[in-house]
């Protein structure tokens, strides 16, 4: 579904104006003024922090309870950046949960700050989960290149993510709790999941891409022994957003090892994906 480009750096989806004429006609308009405002805060906190970072930011789009900061440099800085850019979002809730504590100090208790402390901790909530593309998901994906490829990152993330949200949804069916805007953002975001499984070689090469240019000399080295038969394309599959690896030939007369870099170069430059490591070496 298109979405509709109120700014150069704003986009909404027609979900939202749904949601936003559902509101009118419900007589909630009030609450969701208050939703989309903390909805807001969270996003330009992700935008201001990539902004601050010199990230390349195309724009933000508003979706159903939710938005994204639109970024093709999402998997292509280092990690502690991309840390830093997804938890700018998950903070603004903190500040925003003491300064309603505040206004209930000052002017005492009000229903609409009641419900902006539910949707402020509602929001948080959700957007915590490991559900693609919120910013559990993206935390969890981080945490898992730690300990493994990033190709088996990416897709052991898409994997929890879809059953995550199966479970969340079954769980409110269940319950009796799912709302028309429930339903239309669980349809979203298994549409949102479905698109990313799609892209999940699209995301590896443009990674593999920033792999052939980027700084090894801080990274910590992680050996591997493999078969000199190995295809190049195997290698490149095990590559790490951590570590820079050295493949090890075993079973050779002489100790013979290839880096990492000059797999990125067979493969992207050369374009030889099936040249076996011990040709390379």
């Amino acid at each position: 579904m298109k979405v509709l480009k109120v700014l150069p750096s704003v986009h909404i989806h027609p979900l939202f104006f749904l949601l936003a004429i559902s509101a009118f006609l419900t007589g909630t308009i009030y609450e969701f003024i208050i939703l989309f405002s903390i909805v807001a805060l969270h996003e330009f906190g992700h935008y201001f922090a990539a902004r601050r970072l010199k990230w390349r930011v195309s724009h933000i789009e508003f979706w159903l309870l939710g938005g994204a900061v639109v970024s093709e440099e999402h998997t292509t800085k280092p990690m502690r950046e991309q840390v830093q850019v997804v938890l700018a979002g998950p903070f603004q809730h903190i500040w925003i949960f003491l300064l309603l504590e505040l206004l209930i100090i000052l002017f005492g208790p009000h229903p609409l700050i009641t419900t902006a402390h539910h949707y402020n901790g509602l929001l948080l909530l959700l957007n915590m989960l490991p559900v693609w593309p919120l910013d559990g998901s993206k935390l969890l994906f981080y945490a898992l290149t730690s300990f493994m490829s990033f190709k088996k990152s990416l897709k052991l993330a898409l994997c929890l993510s879809m059953v995550s949200l199966a479970v969340c949804t079954l769980t409110l069916l269940l319950n009796g709790r799912m709302t028309l805007a429930g339903t239309m953002l669980a349809g979203f975001l298994v549409l949102e999941n479905v698109l990313e499984w799609r892209r999940q070689m699209y995301v590896f090469m443009r990674y593999l891409l920033h792999c052939l240019e980027r700084d090894v000399s801080d990274m910590k080295v992680k050996y591997y022994s493999v078969s000199p038969q190995m295809p190049i394309m195997d290698a490149i599959k095990m590559t790490r957003a951590n570590r820079h690896n050295i493949y090890v030939l075993k079973g050779t007369n002489e100790l013979k090892m290839l880096d990492e870099q000059e797999c990125f170069h067979i493969f992207l430059r050369e374009k030889q994906p099936y040249a076996r490591l011990y040709e390379v070496v």
